[in-house]
């Protein structure tokens, strides 16, 4: 634990600056205010109400004091973190069912990858079932940050294509300890999962040297066509994997595999972000294109 709060000092008594202004919809800003952050490290969870006192997880008073003390970097944090989910991401907006109930809070679980990278996974959950059931939170998707730099290449989109390949190997490892008929499913639907996560992540790297672009904004008026025509590729590939996942989710269903369905479906929720981030990059090249006036 010492560790994470080392890597925080550096920004002890500062805030983030490094990220552009977003003035939110009242969307975003219920998810700003129900924000609570969720510290996994080695294997424990610490989490932090919106105030940043910690109301789970084991009594650790070094890290609580730490964050209770640096509550303006933590504001600029989760400012960073949703920041890059407005431009990254269609994530909140998508999951607006959840996130505009009153009595919902928005979970952001925060893992140290390396250096100053993170990934962090989104939760949401009903507050007044914050102690009573926990482990019935909902998995929305995950994010990944670099908190020295904002800006991503490729707009953003090579997380969703790397993750694909972490993720099939996740299920595939998954599979074989909790399917109780493993055979039964390996070959027509465990071996085409891989064949086709490894053609889409091949084929999609590719195309996306072609839009090396930070957001749909700096795409060049003359490059608008080209960029939009291979979104729509991008967006196929990934739709499916999307439908094919469905059928198997189906085919588990009816076997009753309801152990191993519950990390299938985190699989299928990634893929399923990555779906509606393309369409919403989609429709705002669709605008650029119209000139239609804002």
């Amino acid at each position: 634990m010492e560790g994470l709060i080392k890597l925080f000092s550096q920004f002890e008594g500062k805030a983030l600056d490094n990220f552009p202004t977003i003035s939110y919809s009242n969307l975003y800003r219920h998810a700003h205010e129900q924000l609570y952050f969720e510290f996994e490290v080695k294997g424990e969870k610490y989490l932090f109400s919106p105030l940043y006192t910690q109301i789970r997880g084991p009594e650790h008073a070094e890290l609580a004091e730490f964050v209770r003390l640096n509550g303006k970097f933590f504001d600029s944090f989760k400012l960073f973190i949703l920041n890059s989910l407005y431009v990254y991401s269609a994530l909140v907006e998508e999951n607006a069912y959840y996130l505009t109930n009153p009595q919902s809070i928005f979970i952001a679980r925060i893992s140290h990858k390396k250096d100053v990278r993170f990934e962090i996974k989104f939760y949401t959950h009903f507050q007044e079932e914050l102690f009573s059931a926990y482990d019935d939170k909902i998995y929305i998707g995950r994010d990944f940050i670099n908190m020295m730099k904002f800006s991503r290449k490729y707009m953003g989109l090579k997380k969703y294509f790397r993750s694909l390949s972490e993720q099939n190997e996740k299920i595939q490892e998954r599979a074989r300890h909790m399917l109780r008929y493993y055979q039964e499913y390996e070959r027509p639907f465990l071996n085409e999962i891989t064949y086709l996560t490894r053609e889409t992540v091949a084929d999609a790297f590719e195309r996306l040297a072609l839009i090396n672009y930070p957001t749909v904004f700096d795409v060049p008026k003359g490059h608008l066509q080209d960029t939009l025509d291979t979104i729509h590729v991008l967006s196929n590939l990934m739709l499916e994997i999307h439908d094919f996942i469905t059928e198997f989710e189906q085919k588990l269903r009816l076997g009753d595999e309801h152990t191993f369905i519950k990390y299938l479906t985190k699989f299928f929720k990634d893929i399923e972000d990555g779906v509606r981030y393309l369409k919403k990059i989609s429709v705002l090249l669709h605008h650029r294109i119209s000139k239609y006036p804002s």
